[in-house]
């Protein structure tokens, strides 16, 4: 076999090898769930969207819940945040990040919405600040 035979094969399987890893991480679908946690009787308002995608307006009561579900784009580059406004408050957090896939591809993502920032309580319960 010359050298440029096994050139050609060894490159053809590693494009191979990308491209079906590719494809499969692709495929990545991330279900989110966020909860109004802000505190006693208070409305939660929350407008989510992407880059090209938006997801309307909605509104929750104490307790209550709303979710999407997105695919995780090829790159790496899937981002979703949402404007959360109560009271006399306005906050922003960027609610799905690629990075989620690692803790949400298998189960929901849960957030939940409090006045200090949102906490995760998939996994391990984080909590983060605001944007």
């Amino acid at each position: 076999m010359s050298c440029s035979s096994a050139f050609s094969i060894i490159f053809s399987v590693t494009f191979v090898v990308f491209l079906f890893g590719g494809l499969c991480k692709a495929n990545s679908v991330v279900q989110v769930d966020i909860i109004n946690d802000i505190g006693s009787n208070i409305q939660l308002g929350l407008h989510c969207k992407s880059k090209n995608k938006d997801l309307g307006s909605q509104s929750l009561a104490q307790h209550e819940h709303w979710g999407f579900r997105e695919n995780i784009n090829f790159w790496d580059t899937t981002l979703f945040f949402c404007h959360f406004v109560w009271e006399n408050q306005s906050k922003w957090f960027d609610i799905l990040v690629a990075k989620d896939r690692d803790i949400c591809e298998h189960q929901p993502c849960v957030w939940s919405i409090r006045p200090s920032g949102p906490c995760r309580l998939t996994g391990k319960e984080k909590c983060f600040p605001w944007n």
